[in-house]
C-alpha cells in the first residue's frame, strides 16, 4: 500500500499536550521525526502501510522502534498521529501510545 498523502503533507509540528512538541521534518531523504524535549528520540521513518511508518531511532541502543500511524479527517487532513511499540520486549518507560500528536496550526 502507501501513503494516503505525499511524504511532505505529514511534516509539521505537531504537540502533545502533556509530552510537548514533536517535529516531523522531509527532505529528500524521506521523512525524519524529533522530539523536541528529547534529543535522544530522533530518527527516519519508513513507511510501513497505509497512514502508518516505522519509526527506526538513530541512537539504536535505544532498542524502542515504534509505529507512528496518522489519523484523517474526511477532507484527508491529518487529524493526530499516535505511536506504539513494535515490540512487546520495549522497555515499558517508552509510554508512546499515551501519546496523541495533534498538528499544530500555522497560527500555533
Amino acid at each position: 500500500s502507501r501513503p494516503s498523502l505525499p511524504l511532505a503533507e505529514y511534516a509539521g509540528t505537531y504537540r502533545d499536550p502533556w509530552y510537548g512538541d514533536v517535529l516531523i521534518s522531509h527532505d529528500d531523504a524521506g521523512l525524519a521525526v524529533s522530539f523536541a524535549r528529547t534529543p535522544q528520540l530522533a530518527g527516519t521513518l519508513s513507511h510501513w502501510q497505509h497512514n502508518t511508518f516505522v519509526v527506526r531511532w538513530n541512537e539504536r541502543w535505544l532498542n524502542a522502534d515504534a509505529f507512528l500511524s496518522f489519523s484523517l479527517t474526511p477532507d484527508g487532513e491529518i487529524r493526530e498521529a499516535r505511536m506504539e511499540a513494535i515490540s512487546p520486549l520495549t522497555d515499558f518507560s517508552f509510554d508512546f501510545h499515551h501519546l496523541r500528536l495533534a498538528p499544530l496550526g500555522e497560527d500555533e
